[in-house]
């Protein structure tokens, strides 16, 4: 009897699984962190820092980039002259993208580790048992998941900082009439959503790293991807 009764349970829980829209996973959940105060000289230069990116102030830029800053993992992805190329510093600083992808790295929270301050705080929180290639993190408190990418979309759930799947979707594209671009996921409980772009940051999205070099803070990356 005791047997029956267990091939049942399997046989539902598998008719389950395959019917939910991706396999459910055990939540995981990473709380926002910035210890950058733990250092008062540190935390000094991140105000500084901040004040930097708001008033787009390219001198001070060009003034913590290491010579060997690495920013892309190609060939050609290191060098403070190509750094500035690369994000058209060198011609039009005030339009570069530079400004408001560096401000959405820095506002994450910076963490220390091997002697580095980086940020986001999650790329060197983010535990182990997390695929940094295939999750990300909603950066924000009661998120909205909706069943489909719109405003108007049925919200399923609501999520705080925890670890979503990212689910390819080919056919998204960005909308006038819509507040945000949208992502598909898929959230542990095995439903699929969609959340807003701007809550939603992979591990392996742009980071940057500052280490004291001859008593001044150097930017040594600010780099997404892997190698």
């Amino acid at each position: 009897m005791k047997s029956s009764i267990g091939i049942i349970l399997i046989a539902l829980t598998s008719t389950f699984s395959q019917i939910l829209p991706c396999e459910p996973f055990d939540p995981v959940f990473l709380k926002p962190t910035d210890t950058s105060r733990e250092d008062k000289d540190f935390f000094s230069f991140k105000q500084k820092l901040e004040k930097a990116i708001q008033d787009k102030d390219i001198k001070f830029i060009e003034s913590i980039v290491d010579p060997q800053i690495s920013f892309d993992f190609s060939e050609d992805g290191m060098g403070k002259t190509k750094f500035f190329k690369y994000w058209n510093l060198d011609k039009n600083p005030k339009k570069s993208d530079f400004w408001n992808v560096f401000s959405q790295t820095v506002n994450l929270g910076f963490a220390y580790k091997d002697n580095i301050w980086s940020a986001p705080f999650l790329f060197t929180q983010t535990p182990e048992s997390v695929d940094s290639y295939s999750f990300s993190l909603i950066t924000g408190n009661t998120v909205n998941i909706r069943n489909k990418p719109s405003k108007k979309g049925a919200v399923l759930t609501q999520l705080s900082w925890e670890f979503v799947k990212n689910e390819y979707d080919e056919t998204l594209k960005p909308d006038p009439n819509e507040p945000c671009n949208w992502s598909k996921v898929c959230i542990s409980d095995g439903q699929v959503g969609y959340v807003c772009e701007q809550y939603l940051r992979s591990p392996m999205d742009h980071r940057v790293g500052f280490s004291k070099k001859n008593k001044n803070w150097k930017m040594i990356f600010f780099i997404q991807g892997g190698d």
